[in-house]
This record gives structure tokens, sequence and C-alpha cells, in this order.
């Protein structure tokens, strides 16, 4: 699959650099390709929300002066913000149709990139009372750096066999993360997913032989013996959502 490669890549990249070339990582070719994205069709649906107004992204903090950084002016201050911060502001919002975040006091992210949406997350529920960040072996470096330079608490950053099961109210997150991975890996989550209250994925419609299409849906299928489950395809970001509620 894609990151049985990538994975040694955007490493090596980042264990290349010193600790002033790691301010700016995201500048680097190939953390570029996995860690960024196109924004604007996000950004419109997005610069009106309140929710902005309490989150942002400050030039030179995230890896120097890097990713696709959008200036607006939602209140008379003019604020910044990275795709990774706009989609984690339009994926709570969607949750927030399904379920109360604010009941979330166990977090796993599944794939977290850098860090960027436990950051989020963070400033809008600080009630949460533990994170948990699976990745690969060789990546989850990359979000312990990062988050380092924020507060916050009870955090653990893990491999998928390290993965602890919740022991209170919890959410499952996996945006662009799951749909990538290899049958093999997706066989493990399965068996951790009816352990968690809410799940929330976003998925594309093919990873090279596998069709997404067909796997979550039947996947959702499996999910609705221990949840109510929601799938749709959302149109700012062309992708698909399950969403799926004990």
């Amino acid at each position: 699959m894609v990151w049985n490669s990538l994975e040694d890549k955007v490493a090596e990249e980042f264990e290349s650099l010193d600790s002033d070339g790691k301010l700016t990582f995201l500048k680097q070719s190939r953390a570029k390709r996995v860690y960024s994205g196109e924004s604007a069709r996000i950004f419109a649906k997005m610069r009106q929300d309140p929710i902005m107004n309490t989150i942002e992204d400050r030039p030179g903090e995230l890896y120097g002066n890097y990713v696709s950084t959008i200036k607006c002016d939602i209140t008379d201050t003019e604020k910044w913000y990275t795709q990774t911060t706009l989609r984690a502001a339009m994926y709570i919002r969607e949750m927030q149709k399904h379920f109360d975040p604010c009941q979330v006091k166990w977090l796993t992210d599944f794939g977290p990139g850098y860090g960027g949406f436990v950051r989020v997350w963070n400033i809008l529920y600080p009630h949460t009372e533990f994170y948990q960040l699976v990745d690969l072996p060789r990546l989850k470096q990359i979000s312990e750096y990062y988050l380092r330079k924020y507060d916050i608490k009870n955090k653990t950053h893990v491999t998928l066999e390290q993965h602890k099961d919740p022991d209170r109210k919890s959410l499952f997150l996996a945006t662009h993360s799951l749909n990538e991975c290899g049958l093999d890996v997706r066989v493990k989550v399965e068996k951790i997913l009816p352990k968690y209250d809410y799940i929330y994925i976003v998925y594309n419609r093919m990873i090279e032989e596998i069709n997404n299409i067909v796997y979550f849906d039947q996947l959702g299928e499996k999910l609705k013996e221990t949840h109510t489950v929601h799938m749709y395809f959302e149109e700012s970001t062309s992708k698909w959502r399950l969403i799926a509620i004990k």
C-alpha cells in the first residue's frame, strides 16, 4: 500500500533535519505531499463559521511559515489557518450534528499526521481526559515533536499494536488514514472499533486495488450490530463519511 513506501521516506526526511530544520519540516517535498492539500472549498465553507474565532494558526509557529495559510477577516482581527486546521473545524462541525463532542473523554486519532487535529480539539474541548495518537512506528515521532509545543496533558503516541481500548466515553477518528491502509491493517482496526462510543471516518473512492466504497459499505453494515451508522458523500472535500454512534 501507499504507506509501505512513504513511511521510511517521510521519516528519513524528518530525521535528516537538525533542530532548526525541523521547524520548517512541512516545507520538505515529501512532507508537503502527505500533510498538505487543497483547502479553498473548505475555507469558503468555514470562513463565516463562529468556530473559526476560537482557533487559528500563527505564522512562524507551525513548522516555520508553511503551510497553505489563508488570511481572512472573520472578526476585526486578521487570522491565519492551515488546511489541517480548516479541516479539523469542519470535521468537528459535522460531528456535532450526530453527537455531542463535549461527552468525549478519550480520543483516539488513527493516522494523526503531525497532530493538528488534536491541537484544535484540545482548544475547543479542553476537558478531554486522554488522547491516543496511533501511527506507524517511524512516523509517530512527528506528532510527538509538534505537540510538545502545546499544553496537552495525558496523551500517548503509539503504534496499532500498542493500542489500548478506551475505558471512558470515547471517539475513534480516522481521516484520510484507514482508507489508505492495507486489508491486513483494516482487519485489526475492525476488531477495536466496536469498543468505541463514537466513530468518525473520512475516506476516498479507491486506494490502489481496494475499492473503498465497497469496503466501507461493508464495514458500516458490520458496525450496525453495535452502533447507529450514518454514511454520506461530502461535497466540499469530495470524500465520504462514516459516522457511528452507540
